[in-house]
């Protein structure tokens, strides 16, 4: 097997993580480049994108319209980039498309107040776009957690530095061209590659008013430091530890299905995949045993074949950390599955899903985001206790409630603290609904009108007519 040569600092070398085989290099952003970069944005955030919404959801619109036409190649790409199934990656492009086609509305619909004060005079609050912002996009959904923050962004009228994470360059680049061929000003949104060091150098660049991260709690920490040394805005989607709670009366059909679908998803290297399903004790060894028998069925393989419902983890290092996590865990708890697999065609680290049981509370199986096809069943003894153990843990990004009874579903929902509660569902992600995490999961929300408000800074304009003097 041909192995790829060291990388180098002057170009990323990302990798297929199906076949290990080397894709083509590409040139890391110079300091010069990255400082022209950002001045040609604020002087495009200073021009006709800033305050033409008719030109904005013209341009947001046509995109997608491009996205659509060129969806094939792209989600092909994603595949070879990431290793997701084909299925997956073609329901990633999808989700551009309608994040695009909502926000093209909302670029026309900026609207700000006007009111008449107690002394005669008018306050006028009025929204601006808050200038030129730093995007850093994980690898795991590269194309989605792009556009689901850059096209509120843009119909805000703000201006971007696109920082795509080194594995997934070339999609991103495709994206962007294609933005640029739609329309999109090419100063308005300037691709930036490298790796941390790149990535800092963008958030740093004191051109840059606003940043916008998704990835590790550990890194979103870093960003927030050094974005608060100037006073930036900052939009942060951290880890998770996407929990199940199961009440008596659930659908068990739905949650098994669901909760299997959310493990696998991206091979659990997600910030809302399900990790942990807790379930009410008398449930416990039946959800137990059905949730074991779903994973042990799922069909892991090359993410090319339309049937393949998992695919291998982005590198052979982050299956050898996963073995280490379910070995050490095992030392402790009880875990079924995680071994490799081997499948004809695919050279990349493959491993079947594992199911953690007997846990306590304060292991790390439970406790620590994994980035992983794993998941933990815990039971609890009623609703408080319930409550108790889904927020336990530092992250609060996403959960679900299972029960028909919609008063006990409500009192939950309230309960727990994430960011995102489905009721009996999972994963249902729209651009009309806010997406963002509480606790260690993040800062800020994105998608809906408030991911359109996120990027602009609110101006208060006192108007006094000169008949109108106290």
């Amino acid at each position: 097997m041909t192995m790829p040569a060291p990388p180098d600092d002057t170009h990323v070398h990302p990798i297929d993580p199906t076949t290990l085989q080397p894709l083509p290099p590409v040139p890391v952003t110079t300091a010069d480049e990255l400082a022209d970069a950002a001045a040609a944005a604020e002087a495009a955030s200073r021009g006709r994108w800033s305050v033409d919404g008719r030109l904005r959801a013209t341009v947001l619109h046509q995109w997608s319209e491009a996205l659509t036409a060129h969806e094939s190649e792209l989600a092909g790409a994603l595949v070879i980039e990431t290793g997701k199934t084909v299925t997956e990656a073609h329901q990633e492009i999808r989700a551009c498309v309608d994040a695009l086609t909502y926000n093209a509305g909302l670029a026309r619909h900026l609207s700000g107040q006007a009111g008449t004060l107690p002394d005669g005079t008018v306050a006028h609050i009025v929204r601006e776009p808050v200038g030129v912002t730093t995007f850093i996009v994980p690898w795991n959904w590269p194309a989605l957690l792009l556009i689901r923050d850059l096209a509120p962004a843009l119909a805000a009228g703000v201006t971007a530095l696109v920082k795509p994470a080194p594995q997934t360059t070339h999609v991103t680049r495709r994206l962007l061209a294609l933005g640029h061929a739609s329309g999109l000003p090419v100063d308005v949104a300037h691709l930036v590659v490298g790796g941390s060091e790149v990535g800092r150098a963008a958030v740093a660049h004191p051109r840059v008013r606003a940043v916008a991260f998704t990835g590790s709690t550990r890194t979103g920490g870093e960003i927030l430091h050094a974005a608060g040394n100037g006073m930036k805005r900052t939009l942060l989607e951290l880890g998770g530890k996407g929990t199940f709670v199961v009440c008596t009366d659930a659908d068990l059909d739905q949650v098994v299905a669901a909760a299997v679908r959310g493990t696998v998803v991206t091979a659990g290297q997600m910030c809302m995949s399900c990790t942990r399903v807790l379930v009410a004790r008398p449930l416990y060894r039946e959800v137990r045993d059905r949730l074991t028998a779903g994973l042990d069925g799922v069909r892991v393989g090359h993410p090319g074949r339309p049937d393949t419902q998992m695919g291998p983890l982005v590198s052979p290092a982050a299956a050898a950390r996963v073995a280490a996590i379910l070995a050490a865990t095992a030392t402790r708890h009880r875990v079924h599955g995680g071994q490799p697999a081997h499948v004809d065609g695919v050279a990349g680290a493959l491993v079947r899903p594992a199911v953690v049981t007997d846990v306590t509370l304060d292991a790390p199986v439970v406790q620590e985001e994994l980035f992983a096809p794993v998941l933990t069943v815990e039971p609890f003894d009623d609703e408080a206790d319930a409550a108790r153990r889904a927020n336990a843990t530092p992250y609060g990004l996403t959960a679900s409630v299972w029960t028909r009874d919609l008063d006990r579903a409500w009192r939950l929902a309230r309960t727990v603290q994430a960011g995102t509660v489905w009721v009996n569902g999972y994963l249902n992600s729209y651009p009309e609904t806010p997406s963002g995490g509480m606790k260690s999961s993040g800062i800020g929300r994105t998608r809906g009108v408030v991911g359109v408000e996120q990027f602009t800074e609110v101006k208060h304009i006192h108007v006094t007519v000169a008949g109108d003097r106290p």
